[in-house]
C-alpha cells in the first residue's frame, strides 16, 4: 500500500487527506487528486468539494460540492468539464462524477427557490 502523507501546507491553505486504511490504492489516488488538484481550485472560488464514496465496481465516483458551490448552476459543468475529465485523465477507473447532495442543500435550495420566485412575481416600483 503506498503511505501518503495525511496533512501538508501548500501556500496558506491546508490540504488533509483523510485516509482510512479500507482505501484501495485506487480511492488514496482520488483522494490525492482531489486535494492537490482540484480542491485548491474550487476553494479560490469560495468552495470546497469533498470525497464521499468511489464504487470500484461501475466507476462511479460521488463528490459534495460546499460553500460557494452549492446550488451554484457551474457546480455540474465544473464537476463534469472540470472534475471529471481530470480524474478520468489520470485515474481510468473512474467512469463518471456524481454530485451528492443532503437534505441541508436540499433545504437550502428550496428555500433559495422560494425568495427568488417571490422575487421575480413582485410588482415592479414605478
Amino acid at each position: 500500500m503506498i503511505n501518503y502523507p495525511t496533512r501538508w501546507y501548500c501556500d496558506t491553505l491546508l490540504y488533509a487527506v483523510e485516509t482510512s486504511e479500507d482505501d484501495d490504492e485506487t480511492v488514496l489516488f482520488i483522494k490525492e487528486l482531489l486535494d492537490t488538484k482540484i480542491r485548491p481550485t474550487v476553494q479560490e472560488d469560495g468552495g470546497d468539494i469533498l470525497y464521499v464514496d468511489f464504487n470500484n465496481e461501475t466507476g462511479v465516483l460521488k463528490l459534495k460540492m460546499q460553500g460557494a458551490c452549492t446550488g451554484c448552476p457551474s457546480s455540474s459543468v465544473t464537476l463534469k468539464a472540470g472534475v471529471q475529465n481530470m480524474m478520468q485523465f489520470y485515474i481510468p477507473e473512474v467512469k463518471m462524477v456524481e454530485q451528492v447532495q443532503d437534505e441541508e442543500d436540499e433545504l437550502s435550495q428550496s428555500v433559495f427557490d422560494a425568495v427568488e420566485m417571490d422575487i421575480k412575481t413582485r410588482p415592479k416600483p414605478k
